[in-house]
C-alpha cells in the first residue's frame, strides 16, 4: 500500500513570497544601479540642467553715456525705464495670464498668450514701458512674470542734429551717426543678473544692485553748438520750402580746427520714434551724399592756376561769347563773355573761361590740386558712411573731361570733403581733418580722451590763398553771381554754383539741379567755412539764388555764436578767439530732496533738462515744459505745497546755458 506524502498548502504561497522578494530586490538593484549612473556618470549634466531651470543670468542693458554739444547741453541722454518679462515655465495659467498682462500694456491678448507659450526659460513681454503700466503689472503680481529696469535713449530736442546724432537701438547699441560710431565709448559694460525659482516658482534677485546701479559708458562732448544747429536747420528748412526742393543740407566749419560747429540735412526724422521714418531719412546726407559740384570747383581751378604760377592775374581769356565747341560738345556760358582775367572768370562763373584756364595748366597740374584739397578720398572724419567721391585719374581725361571737370561736371565730391577744401582756403593754404567729437570724458567729468586740431597738408601757399580769398571777395560785390550772400557788414569770400543732376536715362536732366553757395567769412580773418546745398529746387534754380541767401542767414547766425564783432566803420574786424577747447565737466544738480521730503515743491531753477526728466521720473512729477535750455521759471514756485498728481510747469531759457 502507498502512502504519499500529505500536500503542503503554503508552498505556493511560499513560492509567490520568493518571487515577489526577488523582484524587489531587482527592482531595488536596478534602481541602486540607476541611482549609482546618475549620481557618477550624469551630475554634472543634471546639475547644469537644474540650474538652467531654476537659476538665470540675464543679461542687463547698461545706460548709455550723455552726448553732450560743445557748451555741455544735454543732447541725447539715458532715463531709467522699467521692462516687463516672464519665466514660462512659472506660469501655470497662461490663457489667463496673458489676458491680465495684455489689458495692463494695451497689447493683443494672442501675442502675450504666445509668448508665455514659450518653451524658453526668460521672455520679453513688453520693453521700456510707461510707469503707469509697470505700476499696473506690478499690481496684478503675476507669477512668473516681473519687471526689470532698463535704460531708454531719450533725445530731448527731438529732430535737432539727428543726422549727425543717430540713434540708439532696444538694447542700447548705436546704429547710426555719433551714437554708433562712438558706441564702444557710449555704452557701459555688460552686467549679468543672477536670479533663482524657488520651489513655488517665485524669482528672486540674487543680485538686485544690477538693476539699481546700471553700469553707464562715458560721455561724449561735440563740437557742435546747439543754437548755431538751430538756426542753420531751421534756415535750410526754410529755403527747401520755399523753393519745394527735394532736400538739402548745410554744415558750418571752424577753418583753423577742423571742427564741426553745425551739420544739417533735411528731411529730418526723430530719433526718439526712429522707426516711424523711412530708413533713407537716417542718412547724413552731408559726409554719405556725393554729388557733382557745379561751379564751385572753379575755385579749384583758380587754386591749381595761382600754384601754378603760370597764370598772371592780368592774362585774358577769349571766352567765345558764350559758346565754344571741344570735343565734339558745344559748353555754353549763361551770359555772351569776351576776354576774361581770372579774376573775371570766377566773379561772374564762366564755364568757357574755367575750361581754357584748365587748358592752360594741363591736366596733371589740375589733377595734382585737386587731390591735394582732398577731393576722390574721405576726409577721415569721426562719422560713420563717409563717401569716397570721385576724381579719375588724369590719364582718363580727354580734352572734353577735363574742360568739364574745370566748372564741376564729370567729379563727384561730399558736402564735407567741398567745405573742407574752402576751408582750407580760409585757413591760409592748410587742409585740417574735420571732426564732431572734442572730448570723451568719464562719469566724473575727467578727460579720457581729447581731439586735437590735426593738419593734414599744405594745398597753397598763404600768400596764394590771401589772392584767391580777394577774387572769391568779387563774387559776392555787385557784378558778381553772389550777391545775395553778402552778410554785411562784414566781407565774405564764396563760390556759387549750379548743378545740373544726372539723368538715370543718361545724360544730364534739363529740369533737375543742385543750388549750391559755399564760402568764408569774415573774409579778411576768416571764423566760419559754410556751405549750403538745396536739391532739385523748382522755379528759380541758380545757387546764389536760392542757397545764397540761406548761407547768408547761417553765415551770420555762425557770426553771432562765435561773438564776432562787426568791424567799426573804417577800421579791420575786432578778432575774436573762437569757442574754447578746454574742458568742463557736467554741471552738478541741486539737490531738491530737502524740500520733496517736507512734502514742497523743489526749486528747479538752473537745471538742465536731463536732470529735470530724472527728477521727474524718480519722483513721478507731472511736467510740462516750455522751450529749452535750463530752467528760468516755474509754477508752482519753489516751496509751496506739492499737490499729490499736480503738474509743475517750467520754462526753459538758452540765457541759462544756450539756446
Amino acid at each position: 500500500m502507498n502512502h504519499r506524502a500529505p500536500r503542503d498548502p503554503h508552498r505556493w504561497l511560499r513560492l509567490r513570497l520568493m518571487m515577489v522578494a526577488w523582484g524587489f530586490a531587482l527592482a531595488a538593484l536596478v534602481l541602486a544601479g540607476r541611482a549609482v549612473h546618475l549620481q557618477w556618470w550624469q551630475s554634472e549634466d543634471l546639475s547644469a540642467r537644474a540650474q538652467r531651470e531654476f537659476i538665470k543670468k540675464v543679461e542687463v542693458v547698461p545706460r548709455r553715456g550723455i552726448i553732450y554739444d560743445r557748451q555741455q547741453q544735454e543732447l541725447a541722454v539715458s532715463l531709467d525705464t522699467e521692462s516687463v518679462y516672464a519665466r514660462p515655465l512659472s506660469v501655470k495659467t497662461p490663457q489667463e495670464t496673458g489676458r491680465l498682462l495684455a489689458q495692463a500694456l494695451d497689447l493683443p491678448p494672442a501675442q502675450v498668450v504666445a509668448r508665455l507659450k514659450s518653451e524658453r526659460p526668460f521672455v520679453w513681454i513688453e520693453r521700456r514701458i510707461s510707469p503707469d503700466q509697470a505700476e499696473a503689472v506690478r499690481a496684478l503680481e503675476l507669477r512668473g512674470v516681473g519687471l526689470m529696469t532698463e535704460p531708454r535713449r531719450f533725445y530731448p530736442y527731438t529732430t535737432l542734429a539727428c543726422h549727425l546724432l543717430g540713434f540708439a537701438g532696444l538694447d542700447a547699441r548705436g546704429l547710426e551717426g555719433v551714437e554708433a560710431r562712438y558706441d564702444a565709448k557710449l555704452k557701459g559694460p555688460a552686467v549679468l543678473s543672477t536670479s533663482l525659482r524657488d520651489a513655488l516658482g517665485r524669482t528672486i534677485h540674487l543680485t538686485p544692485a544690477a538693476f539699481t546701479n546700471l553700469p553707464e559708458g562715458h560721455h561724449l562732448i561735440l563740437t557742435l553748438d546747439r543754437r548755431l544747429q538751430y538756426q542753420t536747420e531751421k534756415a535750410l528748412a526754410a529755403a527747401v520750402v520755399k523753393h519745394r526742393a527735394k532736400g538739402g543740407m548745410a554744415i558750418v566749419l571752424a577753418p583753423q580746427t577742423g571742427e564741426i560747429l553745425a551739420c544739417a540735412s533735411y528731411p529730418v526724422f526723430n530719433p526718439n520714434v526712429f522707426g516711424e521714418y523711412p530708413k533713407d531719412t537716417y542718412r547724413n546726407r552731408v559726409v554719405t551724399d556725393a554729388f557733382e559740384p557745379g561751379s564751385t570747383f572753379k575755385m579749384f581751378v583758380a587754386a591749381a592756376a595761382l600754384n601754378s604760377g603760370k597764370i598772371p592775374l592780368d592774362r585774358a581769356f577769349y571766352c567765345e561769347q558764350g559758346e565754344w565747341g571741344i570735343g565734339g560738345r558745344i559748353i555754353h556760358d549763361t551770359h555772351s563773355y569776351g576776354h576774361l582775367t581770372l579774376p573775371e572768370i570766377i566773379k561772374v562763373s564762366s564755364n568757357i573761361g574755367a575750361a581754357k584756364v584748365g587748358q592752360a595748366l594741363g591736366a596733371k597740374a589740375l589733377h595734382e590740386t585737386f587731390r591735394a584739397f582732398g577731393f576722390g578720398e574721405p576726409t577721415q572724419v569721426d562719422l560713420p558712411g563717409e563717401a569716397d567721391g570721385i576724381l579719375r585719374s588724369a590719364n582718363a581725361w580727354r580734352p572734353v573731361d577735363m574742360a568739364n571737370i574745370c566748372f564741376g561736371q564729370g567729379v563727384a565730391v561730399t558736402g564735407l570733403q567741398l567745405v573742407s577744401a574752402v576751408a582750407a582756403i580760409a585757413n591760409g593754404g592748410v587742409l585740417m581733418r574735420p571732426h564732431a567729437v572734442k572730448a570723451v570724458v568719464d562719469q566724473s567729468g575727467h578727460l579720457v580722451e581729447e581731439t586735437t586740431p590735426q593738419v593734414v597738408r599744405r594745398v597753397m601757399e598763404a600768400g596764394a590763398a590771401r589772392t584767391l580769398t580777394q577774387i572769391l571777395e568779387t563774387v559776392t560785390q555787385p557784378g558778381g553771381t553772389g550777391t545775395l550772400a553778402r552778410v554785411e557788414p562784414y566781407s565774405v569770400a564764396g563760390k556759387t554754383g549750379t548743378a545740373q543732376k544726372l539723368d538715370p536715362r543718361g545724360g544730364y536732366s534739363q529740369s533737375e539741379y543742385l543750388a549750391l553757395f559755399t564760402g568764408f567769412l569774415p573774409a579778411d580773418d576768416p571764423k566760419a567755412a559754410v556751405l549750403v546745398v538745396i536739391d532739385t529746387p523748382r522755379g528759380q534754380h541758380y545757387g546764389g539764388i536760392v542757397a545764397g541767401p540761406a548761407w547768408a542767414v547761417i553765415a551770420r547766425a555762425a557770426l553771432e555764436t562765435l561773438e564776432v564783432q562787426p568791424p567799426a566803420p573804417g577800421s579791420l574786424l575786432v578778432k575774436h578767439s573762437a569757442p574754447a577747447t578746454g574742458r568742463m565737466a557736467p554741471p552738478a544738480p541741486r539737490d531738491p530732496a530737502p524740500e520733496l521730503a517736507a512734502g514742497r515743491v523743489p526749486d528747479l531753477r538752473g537745471h538742465s533738462l536731463r536732470q529735470v526728466l530724472r527728477l521727474a521720473q524718480e519722483h513721478r512729477l507731472p511736467l510740462t515744459l516750455n522751450g529749452w535750455g535750463r530752467v528760468a521759471s516755474q509754477e508752482p514756485a519753489p516751496g509751496a505745497p506739492l499737490i499729490p498728481g499736480g503738474s509743475l510747469h517750467l520754462t526753459m531759457s538758452p540765457a541759462e546755458g544756450g539756446a
